[in-house]
């Protein structure tokens, strides 16, 4: 067994030690993905939550290391309801703002809440039974229309070719007791030249006490950032993986009162055959914390190895040394079957609420960065440190300018020459077209703003502002010239009825060297369109 696999074990008999079983609910996870609107790359829940825990509602929250299981999700919704409800002094009084926070939720985790023995406005709701099945959770209908092929950022590996693109998807969730939990995304997608079915996502989840193992395909996301990760993303396809961890945040024996809530997990993923090294392997570990209310601190690492290219690792031995000896891939005899590529990243999210009390112009506000390594260069064991760094900082501001329905998003992020390529896998650390991590690829950079305004819960409207330079993780095509896009965005959701609702984007930018092809530059569009229907 591989030091990987014993951390794992370790790192799962701990959670189920301290932490006593809990009661029946969906345990299925909030997707990463946009589900009507409300947010760009993800289900409006993740926002949502953001606003609830940068209020000070709920306390040491472990929020970035995602997805999070709805279960999950409903018991920081429960803490936040009896935390108002203990406000004897009123701090929360003034603070209209957060009621359409918490009813949104509320409503949303309406049976988990139920589950959880909470009580809700608006009567009883039955607690779930043994088994539920929700055959068709939501469907959703998409219509894209672009001057030319392109690679849309943070959508789970959509492409949309030049023209008019469609497709559509919905999903399916099933829960037996507190234990297995079933996910199915199927999705159609196509164009003027072609059509495709594919599995977007689903997996099936095994929970005991506080432990969860996970077999499918899901998007991970680590990281505090709204626009990329420097680690693991939604932008690239959802892996093929099986991962175990801590179902909910838990305290360590001894250090829990310090450290805070924690959240760990590990997971063994294998890329597709059609690549440099076929069905190479990712195996990865994630951890974070919340020592104190304003602060979380999170810790990722990914080690890319193996193949089915000979010459291959020789069992148990050489896995252990995969894992323990970091110059083994450098040493040019067993270089090739010892060869592993090794990203690692820190990040940190400090939370203040009330910030308008010291005459900033917003309510509450989120500061979060991010620092990651690569070890990428390799025929030495040598690894030039300055060059391998990567970074990415954000502000997130809620309740501009004195009004609670306006936020800001603002966020940056660089990437070196040696992150995500390397110089055995030479299609770098990507998937079916995709850096697994952020969009930016190789010696990237990107500014993103957005700001949006909702006028109530059935219209919000966005603005954005993006400069993106694009780096090629293909070994290869080192020194090609990077794709350059400026530009802007609007979105617009509207709520047609609580079942019905409409997002649609339109993006226009210039473009430099697109394809990373010198020269070939011009401007263009892309609009992007979906009407979503929930059957809940």
């Amino acid at each position: 067994m591989s030091r990987l696999r014993v951390t794992v074990v370790v790192l799962a008999l701990i959670a189920a030690a301290v932490t006593p079983p809990a009661h029946a609910a969906d345990r299925t996870d909030i997707p990463l993905k946009n589900w009507g609107g409300f947010s760009l790359y993800r289900d409006a829940v993740y926002d949502d939550l953001e606003r609830l825990v940068a209020s000070g509602l709920g306390d040491r929250a472990v929020l970035n290391t995602k997805p999070i299981s709805r279960h999950a999700a409903a018991r920081l919704v429960a803490h936040a309801i009896e935390k108002i409800r203990r406000d004897s002094s009123g701090v929360y009084n003034n603070r209209p703002d957060l009621e359409p926070v918490v009813d949104r939720l509320i409503k949303e985790f309406r049976t988990e809440l139920a589950a959880l023995g909470v009580k809700i406005p608006g009567g009883d709701v039955p607690a779930p039974s043994w088994f539920s099945f929700t055959p068709l959770d939501r469907a959703q209908a998409r219509f894209g229309m672009t001057t030319r092929d392109f690679r849309l950022e943070n959508r789970q590996g959509l492409a949309f070719q030049r023209g008019v693109n469609a497709g559509t998807t919905f999903e399916t969730r099933a829960q037996l007791g507190d234990y297995v939990s079933f996910y199915l995304q199927p999705e159609l997608h196509g164009n003027e030249e072609y059509g495709a079915a594919r599995l977007a996502q689903g997996y099936v989840k095994l929970t005991l006490f506080n432990v969860e193992l996970v077999a499918g395909r899901e998007s991970l996301g680590w990281g505090p950032g709204y626009h990329g990760s420097l680690i693991m993303s939604n932008n690239a396809p959802p892996l093929d993986h099986v991962r175990i961890g801590s179902a909910e945040p838990f305290r360590l024996p001894l250090i829990g009162d310090w450290i805070g809530p924690t959240k760990i997990l590990a997971f063994m993923a294998q890329l597709e055959a059609r690549r440099d090294i076929p069905r190479t392997k990712l195996g990865g570990l994630r951890a974070s914390i919340a020592p104190f209310e304003f602060l979380e601190l999170g810790a990722s690492y990914v080690n890319q190895f193996g193949g089915d290219t000979p010459p291959r690792l020789r069992g148990l031995g050489d896995h252990l040394r995969l894992f323990v000896d970091p110059e083994a891939s450098d040493q040019d005899d067993v270089s090739p079957r010892f060869r592993n590529n090794v990203l690692f990243a820190l990040d940190g999210e400090l939370r203040f609420s009330n910030v308008d009390r010291f005459y900033l112009p917003m309510r509450d506000v989120r500061i979060y960065g991010e620092f990651g390594w690569d070890d990428t260069c390799c025929s030495t064991a040598y690894i030039p440190f300055r060059p391998a760094i990567s970074w990415l900082f954000g502000v997130h501001g809620i309740g501009l300018l004195g009004d609670d329905t306006i936020e800001g998003r603002f966020e940056m992020a660089s990437t070196s020459e040696l992150s995500f390529v390397h110089n055995q896998f030479t299609r770098g650390y990507w998937t079916r077209g995709f850096p697994i991590a952020h969009y930016i690829g190789t010696d990237g950079f990107d500014t993103f703003t957005r700001i949006t305004k909702r006028f109530d819960d059935a219209l919000m409207v966005g603005v954005g502002m993006r400069i993106g330079e694009i780096g090629d993780t293909l070994l290869e095509n080192a020194g090609r010239p990077r794709e350059r896009r400026y530009g802007g965005s609007l979105d617009v959701t509207y709520k047609l009825t609580e079942a019905w609702s409409v997002f649609g984007q339109a993006d226009v930018m210039r473009a430099t060297n697109r394809n990373f092809v010198a020269g070939d530059d011009g401007w263009d569009a892309v609009v992007f369109l979906e009407v979503t229907r929930a059957f809940r």
